[in-house]
């Protein structure tokens, strides 16, 4: 079938269901029933999946990627973002802190 993943999910729908509502997180959220749905006898295509999550195919093929790679944690894992690049170098900022006391 067309648009089917051929991912396995390991964990079962009633573990997936308690893990959605214990979930704080959309994005979490919407990973969880991902797995769910694929879990499900009838899975809906990935296309499918995605519309009604409100995502791109593309977004859901990466998490089910992730899951396969590294599983449910590795999936779930948010990136850490740096921040932003500082515009003002440390030695001005400690040269103006100096020069305002």
């Amino acid at each position: 079938m067309a648009g089917v993943t051929s991912t396995l999910v390991k964990e079962s729908a009633e573990e997936l269901t308690q893990r959605i509502k214990e979930s704080t997180s959309a994005r979490e959220k919407d990973k969880l029933q991902v797995l769910y749905w694929l879990k499900q006898e009838k899975a809906p295509a990935i296309k499918v999946i995605a519309k009604s999550l409100g995502h791109h195919r593309n977004t859901v093929q990466s998490w089910l990627c992730k899951y396969r790679e590294e599983g449910l944690e590795g999936m779930l894992e948010r990136k850490k973002s740096k921040g932003r690049v500082r515009v003002i170098p440390e030695w001005a900022e400690k040269a103006l802190e100096k020069r305002l006391k």
